[in-house]
């Protein structure tokens, strides 16, 4: 009996250990959870940081790609170097990227001794993207295979990855829209930020372009100045055209995308008669005639006079694209107009490929174009080949007296004239139009072809009237 107290201390020592260390170990799972909890909801939501650049001093070495809480690492992120070694950078006419190479940077750098710290898989999540940009800066051949690695490892933090991303995106073949990237503006090295903001803008005004200019790199100005010339006023562009290829090239560019945009025949013009009007041509070639912008822009050509006009195929995809659209919907019914610059381009589709119903009734919808010459013309046509000839003559004598000398307006004219039977009035309106126009081919063949009907009608009425002479008919 003297041994149960020396027995149950034993026992109640024993209870203590395993419970103490039961207690630890228990502990040590929640706080590893609570860590890795943590750094999910981190990773996950890097805004609910609060931090204005990534200026993390530890990370974790991780499996696969979520963080284990059992293999610790206290391998430093040189975020300063980083940013130290980070370059400026442009976009050329392709959308390829270009950056400016600076060897200066890494004269102080070990190169080597930097690459020695990449040889396993957590160097290079903490050590392989300052070694990418120095070998970029070096011109070492090796940043090519650096940046596919570092492109797909998985522990390479989320900003990190994105700047390698983007600013490697040639090499990855994965174009990287600069509006997407959510961590690019974090970095704070003065000329890789002037880029990031210059293309983040959305205008600029003058002095703002001249004070930027001066902190640009020299070799990457030609990029800058395509990039600069949407943002900038068109008065600015338009002075410093003689004096830049670039610019002329962007202000072509300009122009032919304004056009794609909003189809106006009177640019289609301007650019027929520019000294860009082999490029041009060259240019409309491309169109696919795929997209709704890409249909009206081959209906504003005002060399279209005629459906017949458009190669088969061609004439085919306009239908099916404007088709598609469903026009009638907003034509005779309740739905959403199109905008003004596109109802102007319906209007002549309708009126080429003979849907006169549809071209009437969007005529009455053209707004401001309703008083313009080429609108009426058609619309003068339209109701002319409906057979209403009367309301043409109307429509196209309103015309004649605002445009007395237009060449169009007076062939016009002159066809509808000889048509209602008007034929000395007909005769007068070709003979006006031959004497300020003696060179138009149009005007000189319906003029001949006309003149010959005109000629023939009176021989047949003179005869018939000799012929009542000589054989007067039998009165009954």
């Amino acid at each position: 009996m003297p041994q149960l107290p020396k027995l149950f201390d034993q026992w109640l020592w024993l209870v203590l250990v395993f419970g103490g260390l039961f207690c630890v170990a228990l502990l040590t799972v929640f706080l590893a959870w609570r860590r890795l909890k943590r750094g999910t909801t981190m990773a996950q939501n890097p805004e609910d940081t609060g931090a204005s650049s990534p200026q993390i001093h530890h990370r974790r070495v991780v499996l696969g790609e979520a963080a284990s809480p059992w293999t610790l690492s206290s391998h430093e992120r040189d975020v300063a170097e980083i940013d130290r070694l980070l370059m400026a950078f442009a976009f050329d006419d392709h959308g390829q990227i270009q950056r400016a190479r600076n060897p200066e940077k890494i004269t102080m750098l070990d190169l080597d001794k930097l690459l020695v710290r990449c040889h396993d898989a957590a160097g290079m999540a903490a050590h392989g993207t300052a070694a990418l940009l120095a070998l970029w800066h070096a011109a070492d051949a090796q940043y090519a295979a650096f940046a596919l690695k570092l492109a797909s490892h998985a522990q390479l933090a989320a900003e990190n990855k994105e700047l390698v991303r983007f600013l490697f995106q040639d090499i990855l073949g994965q174009p990287m829209p600069i509006a997407q990237c959510q961590f690019l503006s974090r970095w704070q090295n003065p000329d890789f930020r002037l880029a990031v903001e210059f293309y983040l803008a959305s205008r600029f005004s003058i002095a703002q372009w001249e004070e930027i200019r001066q902190k640009l790199p020299e070799s990457l100005l030609p990029f800058y100045e395509r990039g600069v010339a949407a943002k900038l006023p068109v008065r600015w562009l338009l002075r410093r055209l003689p004096e830049s290829v670039n610019l002329r090239e962007v202000w072509f560019q300009h122009n032919c995308q304004t056009l794609l945009r909003y189809a106006r025949p009177e640019r289609w013009r301007r650019l027929l008669h520019s000294e860009w009007a082999e490029d041009f041509k060259n240019w409309v070639k491309t169109l696919r005639c795929e997209t709704l912008q890409e249909s009206l822009l081959l209906i504003a050509d005002p060399r279209i006079g005629d459906a017949t006009e458009f190669e088969p195929e061609i004439a085919q995809k306009i239908q099916a694209v404007l088709e598609a659209q469903n026009p009638q919907t907003w034509l005779f019914g309740s739905g959403k107009k199109p905008p003004l610059y596109q109802r102007r381009q319906y209007f002549k589709y309708f009126c080429l490929f003979g849907k006169y119903n549809e071209a009437v009734r969007c005529f009455s919808l053209l707004g401001i174009f309703r008083q313009a010459r080429t609108e009426r013309l058609w619309y003068a046509r339209v109701l002319f080949l409906s057979g209403m000839l009367h309301d043409a003559w109307a429509e196209v004598q309103q015309l004649l007296a605002r445009h007395p000398q237009d060449a169009a307006v007076l062939n016009e004219a002159a066809i509808y004239a000889h048509k209602l039977g008007r034929f000395e009035e007909a005769a007068q309106l070709f003979a006006t139009a031959r004497s300020f126009f003696p060179n138009d081919p149009t005007i000189a063949y319906n003029e001949a072809v006309f003149t010959e009907k005109y000629s023939k009608l009176q021989i047949e009425e003179k005869w018939s009237e000799v012929q009542k002479l000589i054989d007067p008919p039998v009165v009954a």
